[in-house]
């Protein structure tokens, strides 16, 4: 393989959409259905990218797929390349009047149920300025979001979780209301209020989050947990065993609380307002798409707080 790196042209262009396509989706044949191609031709592309670029990028094999530390190189200088393509697009089309390119937005799982959810309105809000741009949108655990975030993968996050990484912005867009439950076949599901004790709770199964840190987890020190929960679903799953507590929006548990199958436990006590976050990157300044759209979010959230 040759050392040097060729000038870019749309050939390169397209092998490095399908090296980041792969990339993301960790393998060749959980690409095939993102890309439309098969395996064997998504193959052939990666090779054709590694000949040209003189490089190794990925390992596949029995062992799973992985990237070479060049690999690494190439993917992050590939998200670079094409948020400067992204930024042309939309700055020529700006001078225009008109808003143009692709926007990438994720969001934490479970959010669509709250009334207070600005995103829905500020898609519409969005929509209403003159714009051919491309709107991509992805559900994923909430400390996710600040990962593709931060990594490059996506423009805009709305996520509950704050580590914080260091150059991402947090802007606090609305707060969700989270409360302890219990599911029907629980000891304290028929439990009066008046009665419970703290005695009581020393004996629960507490479901702990892991898609939040150790620090934001709202656990008594004194709770025991065999379990841990990567998701929301997860975790009420977990309570409708009827052997464990935790913690869930008050939008989601509706449902299941109308059913009879779930109900809060001392909610003035265990209950709290959880900020959710517009998260972007810090330090250089916003593209005019994601300003555009971060700014119809928090006009958004104002007008639903009214």
């Amino acid at each position: 393989m040759r050392v040097e790196i060729p000038p870019l042209d749309k050939v390169d262009i397209r092998l490095l959409r399908v090296f980041k396509a792969v990339t993301e989706c960790s393998g060749f044949a959980a690409a095939e259905e993102t890309l439309g191609l098969s395996r064997s031709t998504i193959s052939i592309h990666i090779s054709d990218l590694e000949t040209r670029f003189g490089l190794k990028l990925c390992v596949r094999g029995p062992s799973g797929f992985s990237l070479t530390p060049q690999g690494h190189v190439v993917y992050e200088a590939t998200l670079r390349l094409f948020g400067e393509i992204n930024n042309f697009r939309t700055m020529v089309a700006g001078s225009k009047g008109q808003l143009m390119g692709e926007l990438t937005i994720w969001q934490m799982e479970n959010l669509a149920s709250d009334p207070l959810n600005p995103l829905s309105g500020a898609l519409r809000r969005f929509r209403q300025h003159p714009n051919g741009v491309e709107i991509t949108m992805n559900v994923v655990p909430s400390h996710d979001v600040e990962r593709g975030v931060y990594d490059g993968r996506c423009d805009l996050g709305l996520t509950g979780s704050r580590t914080p990484l260091n150059g991402l912005k947090y802007e606090e867009a609305y707060a969700e209301k989270i409360t302890l439950y219990c599911g029907s076949d629980h000891p304290l599901f028929r439990r009066a209020e008046s009665v419970l004790t703290d005695d009581d709770l020393r004996l629960v199964d507490f479901v702990r989050r892991g898609f939040v840190t150790q620090q934001q987890e709202m656990v008594e020190t004194n709770w025991n947990s065999t379990v841990v929960s990567m998701h929301t679903e997860a975790t009420l799953q977990f309570i409708l065993t009827g052997l464990h507590v935790g913690y869930l929006p008050d939008h989601y548990a509706a449902a299941w609380v109308d059913l009879g199958l779930l109900r809060k436990i001392n909610p003035e006590r265990f209950s709290v307002n959880w900020p959710v976050y517009i998260v972007s990157r810090e330090g250089d300044a916003p593209s005019v798409l994601v300003s555009t759209f971060r700014d119809d979010l928090l006009g958004e959230s104002r007008y639903l707080a009214r």
